[in-house]
């Protein structure tokens, strides 16, 4: 769309440079197959391209529009030079979100008031289109109680605050944008700075080199976006240093100014500024506020508070769950060093986004549900509720500590007998163990020597349909060739016990463990989404899996305002904030019609009623709902069903 534009801007210019007389708006809305209006605003764009080469699009009520005589062949000949890239199309905002940054941009950095008039001609819009777009700059601003937009009718918008918030707001728009190459300049830069990109270009380069050098030496690691982040925030304030926008705030926390101190002196000398201890406060701060991936210095102290929550949480999640990963120390390491900056950001009034939360939850539920119980604890010790985004980025912790619990056994298998034996083989024993094998690959025995050496992944097994004698660490089971529950039974001893598979469930009552006909629902009548889990809840009292209604649906509906367990086709799976059901079990509502709640339709609703320690069930549980919300045939299937025996028929087992 803005390519489409910015050629026909190009065609324009260059009719008009060709014409003899002047052109009216309608008669070049006619040509070009546009309105009138638009046709205006490709000239405000044309002309604010064009001032910089001394060339004007002249209009006149008896001519319309016209280039003047004089400037035409200068006009020609520059055309390749004026349009030679479509990156003037990017310093001007197109969309409600560059708007925003823009406007918002333009307010951090005035002096004055800046008229609705002068913003709807700085972005070739309607006064209406600015109006809206500050409609969603005031709901943004509310995320920052230290700053105030003034609106007078006469002068227009002035933002009010100190200078601290409004270095904050900045850093939040800055995290807004998402660009490929996250150490180029942002487009933002552009809205305020656009006369010197190139002299940016050179200073983002010289702090990015600055503070890589300085984090090698303390040894801390952090993201490439977050590295970029820190850069911008110190390039940000420096310009507003240089343009006399001081911090006067003291910070209400001591700050360990070890990094700031480090970037200070080659900073003043590259820049020819003072830095006092306000801002080296401001520049330490953001730093605290970004995502570490490893600390590797020996020196590095894991703050008391992040260890103290990071071990409740674990405590929690061995009492609610019976899962323990109190022996995990990587685990709990990498979870402190995630913390720490998470709670620097929150108390900063820095906002993280994860744009893969929605992903997360749905693939992930069970480490999920397993997050969420570090909210409730971080609320109690420091009266903080961290949002939906930063449980997502734990759950990622939480998986990978999930997985190593049931760590998979590496196997390889070595065949005689052919493909088609190998195959066999390999499908009875994943069907077996499922989960916690992985299978390497099968292998002719002259390859067997690049097994051991590992040339295909490190193996912790050798399965073989053949006798070899070959001495070797790596554990070797012979097996029949067509392989025998005996066989099965001598892996085990290297593998452990099986788990129970989705699979298996299928054909082994899965009917009976989760789902139950006295806990099925069909709602044909206007019901809203609480009176429908209300519902289900009284009907789990009445089958005898609870014991009290008001608490568990209480429990419930704190879980659902806390973050919404409604997910995409129009699935829900609310569930309470902790263990109270005698066992793990599902109630299931269907709606004839979507209801909606918080704006989002919902057609099915999966009750969770969860013992914590039916450990491995509850496990299974989530492995179950994983399957069910990733297929949308199953939930479109299910949700039309109307009876119990419909639901389990169209659920596939």
């Amino acid at each position: 769309m803005i390519k489409m534009a910015y050629r026909r801007q190009k065609e324009i210019f260059i009719y008009l440079l060709n014409s003899d007389v002047g052109l009216s708006g309608n008669e070049l809305a006619k040509i070009f197959d546009v309105s009138s209006r638009t046709i205006r605003s490709d000239i405000k764009f044309l002309n604010e391209l064009l001032k910089v080469h001394g060339i004007k699009i002249c209009s006149s009520k008896q001519q319309g529009y016209f280039v003047p005589r004089q400037q035409r062949k200068l006009g020609i000949s520059l055309i390749k030079e004026i349009f030679k890239s479509e990156e003037n199309v990017t310093k001007i905002p197109s969309t409600p979100s560059q708007r925003l940054a823009f406007i918002l941009f333009k307010l951090t950095f005035a002096r004055d008031f800046i008229t609705m008039e002068d913003f709807a001609d700085m972005l070739f819009v309607s006064k209406t289109t600015v109006y809206l777009d500050i409609k969603n700059i005031m709901k943004f601003l509310e995320n920052f109680s230290n700053l105030e937009l003034e609106i007078s009718p006469i002068e227009g918008l002035k933002l009010k605050g100190d200078e601290r918030s409004k270095r904050l707001l900045i850093s939040n728009v800055l995290k807004r944008e998402n660009r490929n190459d996250k150490l180029m300049l942002s487009s933002s830069f552009h809205y305020v700075f656009a006369d010197k990109n190139l002299d940016l270009n050179k200073e983002i380069l010289f702090l990015y080199e600055t503070i890589i050098n300085v984090l090698n030496k303390y040894g801390y690691i952090l993201t490439d976006a977050d590295v970029s982040l820190l850069v911008k925030d110190i390039l940000v304030s420096i310009k507003r240093i240089q343009m006399d926008f001081f911090i006067e705030e003291n910070i209400d926390e001591y700050l360990d100014l070890t990094i700031a101190n480090a970037i200070k002196e080659e900073i003043e000398e590259y820049f020819n500024i003072l830095l006092n201890d306000k801002e080296l406060e401001y520049f330490q701060q953001s730093f605290n506020t970004k995502r570490l991936l490893n600390v590797a210095s020996k020196d590095c102290v894991l703050k008391e508070e992040g260890e103290n929550i990071v071990d409740e949480f674990l405590k929690e999640v061995k009492y609610k769950f019976n899962i323990d990963f109190i022996e995990d120390t990587n685990f709990r390491r990498n979870l402190i060093l995630h913390l720490n900056p998470m709670l620097e950001r929150i108390k900063a009034n820095y906002f993280e986004d994860n744009p893969f939360k929605n992903q997360i939850k749905t693939n992930y539920p069970f480490a999920f549900e397993i997050s969420m119980t570090i909210v409730s604890i971080i609320k109690k010790k420091l009266n903080i509720v961290i949002s939906e985004s930063e449980v997502s980025y734990i759950a990622l912790h939480v998986a990978v500590a999930l997985d190593k619990i049931h760590n998979k056994t590496n196997i390889a298998i070595i065949c005689g007998s052919g493909l088609g034996t190998a195959q066999f083989v390999k499908s009875k024993i994943v069907s077996y163990y499922s989960e916690q094998v992985n299978i390497l690959g099968y292998f002719p025995v002259y390859k067997l020597d690049n097994v051991l050496n590992g040339d295909y992944g490190k193996a912790d097994l050798i399965i073989s349909t053949i006798p070899l004698t070959t001495k070797t660490n790596i554990p070797i089971v012979q097996v029949n060739p067509l392989i025998t529950e005996d066989d099965l039974i001598r892996i085990k001893r290297y593998i452990g016990n099986p788990l129970i598979t989705i699979k298996e469930m299928r054909t082994d009552g899965i009917r009976e463990k989760f789902f139950k006909d006295g806990l099925f629902k069909y709602f044909d009548g206007e019901v809203d989404f609480l009176n429908a889990i209300l519902k289900l809840t009284e009907m789990l009292k009445t089958e005898g899996y609870i014991n009290d209604v008001e608490t568990f649906y209480n429990s419930v509906v704190r879980r659902e305002n806390l973050f919404s367990t409604i997910l995409e086709d129009m699935i829900a799976i609310p569930h309470p904030m902790e263990s109270m059901s005698k066992k793990t079990v599902v109630a299931v509502g269907i709606f004839k019609n979507p209801t909606v709640y918080n704006g989002k339709k919902v057609k099915v609703v999966l009750l969770f009623a969860f013992n914590a320690k039916e450990n491995e069930n509850l496990k299974l549980l989530y492995e179950l709902l994983k399957e069910i919300i990733e297929s949308k045939s199953i939930i479109e299937n299910i949700s039309k069903s109307n009876s119990f025996n419909d639901f389990i028929a169209k659920i596939g087992w």
